[in-house]
């Protein structure tokens, strides 16, 4: 698997649409052949206070609750709002997009489509 550095994304791919980030939690983008995934770290929170979208072509990842303002008692971090939006390549089979979380990490697979082999169309004559 492949990673792909925060700072170091080609051109539109993966580009930060939208920052309202009031907290630089960070993440880290993987590639594989089949597919990419994100891991944010997400420290305190809980599958409740985290809102997955997906529209147009982008990803949105936050947090529900206005009161979101803990401490993780692991790595003394403190979580506060949190919102990244994330522009999604024209490869990726959105319907399929899946998520976990797990020691406070957010993960979020994003399956690429399935590469079709080329056809040969035979061409009528009349």
């Amino acid at each position: 698997m492949n990673m792909i550095i925060r700072d170091h994304f080609l051109s539109n791919f993966f580009s930060n649409f939208e920052n309202n980030q009031r907290y630089d939690s960070s993440y880290e983008v993987y590639e594989n052949e089949s597919s990419f995934d994100i891991h944010i770290e997400l420290p305190g929170l809980k599958r409740e206070q985290l809102s997955v979208e997906v529209y147009e072509n982008h990803l949105k990842v936050n947090t529900r609750n206005s009161d979101v303002n803990e401490k993780d008692e692991t790595s003394n971090k403190r979580i506060k709002k949190f919102s990244k939006t994330f522009k999604l390549p024209k490869n990726i089979d959105q319907a399929k997009i899946s998520s976990s979380l797990e020691d406070g990490i957010l993960t979020l697979n994003l399956p690429k489509f399935e590469k079709q082999a080329p056809r040969t169309i035979d061409i009528n004559v009349k």
